[in-house]
């Protein structure tokens, strides 16, 4: 009996160590600097607007990412200031677009019709190699505030 209850115990020390040390107690976290600085633009792959795609400002020592909407514009907040290498993901967006399709043919509880209006714009796939910074190619320079850039990628 005693051997089951000193177990028992040695388990839940283990367990309660394991979730301090998953859970990031004691450990000292690093923000990064807010830099206030945006990016904003649209993406065009040949001739074709890209509707739903991840879009990242990758510098030496950070990061930021964003988004493109319905609307074909990108926005990056927190953008790292100076040259940064951009990427566009559309594989990355796919999901979005898979919500935009079937909210906007939803027909209702009652079927009466569709409630998001019409079909959402044609879901254009770029080449992966833009997904990576070292092989995009695509690279701008920020400065603090709004940037604008619009990224055009050949077929």
């Amino acid at each position: 009996m005693r051997t089951a209850v000193q177990i028992v115990a040695f388990l839940v020390g283990v367990c309660t160590a394991s979730l301090l040390v998953g859970c990031g107690y004691g450990v000292k976290e690093e923000r990064l600097p807010e830099t206030g600085a945006t990016l904003t633009g649209t993406i065009t792959y040949g001739n074709e607007k890209v509707h739903y795609a991840e879009v990242r400002a990758v510098s030496a020592t950070s990061s930021a990412i964003g988004a493109v909407g319905e609307d074909g514009r990108y926005k990056i907040e927190n953008v790292p200031l100076g040259e940064v290498k951009l990427t566009v993901n559309t594989d990355a967006a796919k999901g979005d677009y898979t919500s935009a399709t079937m909210s906007k043919s939803y027909k209702g509880p009652k079927g009466e019709g569709a409630v998001g209006g019409g079909a959402p714009p044609k879901f254009v796939s770029v080449h992966p190699k833009y997904a990576d910074p070292e092989k995009s190619g695509l690279k701008t320079t920020i400065q603090a505030g709004s940037n604008t850039y619009d990224i055009t990628i050949p077929k």
